[in-house]
C-alpha cells in the first residue's frame, strides 16, 4: 500500500487512462463524410480522416496512411475534373469488437451546375438571384441607343433577372441559359408577360447553339465569368464567341473576381474559388484571355460600390448573400475589405 496519498491519486489517474485505452475494443461506429473535391486539399483531408478514425481508437500505421492518401488524391482529382461541385464520400465502419480495425470506402458524388440549380429551384424562395437587374447592364444597354435598335445577347441569363427588364424596356433580347430548370422559368415568365425574347437552352461554350454573327450591340456575361468559368481557356473560348457575335462598336459587359494587387492566387485558392462559386482570376490572366481579340477596354469598376449607388438603402442588398460573395468573403473568412479579391464590372468594346 502507498503511503503517499498524492501517489495513490496519480496511480488512480493512470489506471483510468489504462482502461480508456481498452475502451475502443467495445466502441462501434459507422459514418459518412462528404468533402468538396479540391485536389490541393489532399493532405488536409487525409489528416482530417486520420484524426476522425483515431478518435474511435483506430490508429493508422504509416503504410495505411499512405494508402488512404493515395485513394483521397485520386478521387479528388477525378471529381474536380468533372465538376467544381463534386464531392468525395467517405463511408466507414468499425469492425466488430474487439477488432481495432476500420473499413472505409471512398466514392464520388458528382453534382453538375445544372443539378445544383435544379435543387435551388426546388428548395429556395424566388427570385433566386434578386428582383433587381444589374445596374451596370441596364446602363450599358441604354448607352447604345434606342432600345428598338439594340440587340442584346444575355449569356447565362438564369431566370431572367436582366433579360426580363431589358425585354420590358423594348430591347431585342436573346437569352442563353444552360441549366434547364432556370431556362424553363425564364421561358414561362416571358410567355406570361407576352414579351418578345428568345431563350436558347444550351452551353455558350460549345457550337450547339445557332447565334448570328455580328448581330448584337451588347453581350452580357453576368455571373458567368464570376461563378462558372474554370480557367483562362474557357474565358478565351467565350470571349472569342463574343467577338464573333458582336457588331462593331458593340459592348461586352461581364463581372469577374479579380485578385487584388500584390496577391498571387495559389492552387488551393483557385480550386476553392470554383467550389464557392467565385472563380478567381488575375488581371494578367484576363488580359491573356483577351489578347489578340478585337476588343478595347472601356472600364473596370468595383461591383459593390456601383450596384449600391444605383439602389435605395431600403432595396440594398439585392440578395442576402450578394455583399459577402462580391467582396470575396464567401471564400476568405476575413473582415470586410480584407479579402484579397473582389468582384469587378469590366466592359470592352468590339473594334
Amino acid at each position: 500500500m502507498r503511503a503517499d496519498g498524492e501517489a495513490d491519486e496519480i496511480a488512480g489517474d493512470a489506471l483510468h487512462q489504462a482502461m480508456l485505452r481498452r475502451l475502443p475494443r467495445r466502441i462501434a461506429a459507422t459514418g459518412r463524410i462528404l468533402l468538396p473535391a479540391a485536389p490541393s486539399l489532399t493532405d488536409h483531408y487525409t489528416e482530417l480522416l486520420q484524426t476522425t478514425f483515431a478518435e474511435l481508437g483506430r490508429v493508422f500505421a504509416q503504410a495505411e496512411t499512405a494508402h488512404l492518401r493515395d485513394l483521397v488524391r485520386r478521387r479528388l482529382a477525378e471529381g474536380f475534373a468533372l465538376s467544381p461541385h463534386a464531392r468525395i464520400a467517405v463511408d466507414y465502419r468499425t469492425e466488430e469488437p474487439p477488432d481495432l480495425s476500420i473499413a472505409y470506402r471512398i466514392t464520388l458524388e458528382v453534382t453538375t451546375t445544372a443539378d445544383a440549380y435544379a435543387h435551388w429551384v426546388e428548395t429556395r424562395p424566388a427570385p433566386l438571384f434578386g428582383k433587381h437587374p444589374d445596374a451596370k447592364v441596364m446602363s450599358a444597354a441604354r448607352s447604345l441607343g434606342p432600345p428598338r435598335d439594340v440587340c442584346v445577347l444575355d449569356i447565362g441569363a438564369g431566370t431572367g433577372r436582366n433579360a426580363l427588364p431589358l425585354a420590358r424596356a423594348g430591347f431585342r433580347v436573346d437569352a442563353i441559359e444552360p441549366a434547364p430548370a432556370l431556362a424553363d422559368i425564364l421561358t414561362a415568365d416571358l410567355e406570361r408577360e407576352g414579351l418578345e425574347a428568345r431563350v436558347l437552352q444550351g452551353d455558350a461554350l460549345t457550337d450547339e447553339l445557332e447565334v448570328p454573327a455580328a448581330h448584337y450591340q451588347l453581350v452580357v456575361l453576368s455571373g458567368v465569368v464570376a461563378s462558372h468559368l474554370r480557367g483562362t481557356a474557357q474565358c478565351r473560348t467565350l470571349f472569342e464567341r463574343a467577338a464573333l457575335v458582336l457588331a462593331q462598336g458593340g459592348l461586352l459587359v461581364f463581372n469577374a473576381f479579380l485578385a487584388r494587387e500584390g496577391y498571387t492566387p495559389d492552387a488551393i485558392s483557385r480550386e476553392l474559388s470554383q467550389v464557392f462559386w467565385c472563380s478567381l482570376f488575375t488581371r494578367g490572366e484576363l488580359a491573356g484571355a483577351l489578347h489578340g481579340l478585337p476588343f478595347e477596354r472601356v472600364s473596370d469598376e468595383p461591383a459593390v460600390e456601383l450596384e449600391r449607388s444605383a439602389m435605395s438603402p431600403e432595396e440594398w442588398p439585392p440578395t442576402p448573400w450578394f455583399e459577402a460573395w462580391s467582396e470575396g468573403r464567401d471564400l476568405f473568412d476575413l473582415p470586410r475589405d480584407d479579402a484579397p479579391m473582389e468582384l469587378r464590372w469590366v466592359v470592352y468594346r468590339r473594334v
